[in-house]
């Protein structure tokens, strides 16, 4: 019963901070990207400490549209949640698919028909793979699969820098993100 209460309360969380996505106003996108924001950009998409939130994730048109889109979540949750989202180690969505030959972690984009879009995570930058649905033997939770940022290393000062970039691509904020912010 707990499981079915925390997977509720989780849902009213994501649906809730999808509303509030929505009803931010256009204007605010368009705010001047500030140093910060900046700094925090160039780590999105090029981080020199591991694999990038770009590899994976889109914001303000750059990066690439494999996992969940960050805009809904950078526009809701404080400094510090964003810092523990980008360091936990597993994610919700990632998979353990298994066909007759293979087993890697995926990320399913959409099923069709007979066919199903799956991200294989296991190649980097992750590669969309179309298979038929029946050669698909399993698809399950994985605890194998890590969340890439959670080995990296960020240093108190690019974790603003990304999270000033986070906030000011979802909402337009230009008010600089402290390191006491995320700490």
């Amino acid at each position: 019963m707990r499981a079915d209460k925390e997977t509720v309360v989780r849902q009213a969380f994501y649906l809730g901070a999808a509303l509030a996505a929505m009803l931010i106003p256009a204007a605010a996108q368009n705010k001047a990207m500030t140093k910060q924001a900046e700094r925090g950009k160039e780590l999105f998409l090029k981080s020199p400490k591991g694999t990038a939130c770009g590899t994976c994730h889109t914001m303000a048109g750059a990066g690439t549209e494999v996992g969940p889109d960050l805009r809904t979540l950078a526009s809701v949750v404080p400094p510090r949640g964003l810092v523990a989202a980008i360091q936990m180690t597993m994610t919700e969505r990632v998979q353990e698919v298994k066909t007759a030959t293979e087993t890697f972690a995926g990320l399913q984009k959409s099923k069709q028909g007979d066919d199903v879009e799956i991200w294989d995570l296991s190649q980097t930058p992750p590669v969309l793979r179309k298979l038929a649905a029946k050669n698909v033997v399993s698809m399950n939770r994985t605890e194998k699969w890590k969340h890439p940022p959670a080995s990296t290393e960020y240093t108190s000062q690019e974790l603003a820098d990304l999270i000033g970039f986070l906030k000011w691509a979802a909402i337009g904020q230009t008010k600089e993100v402290k390191v006491a912010d995320v700490e």
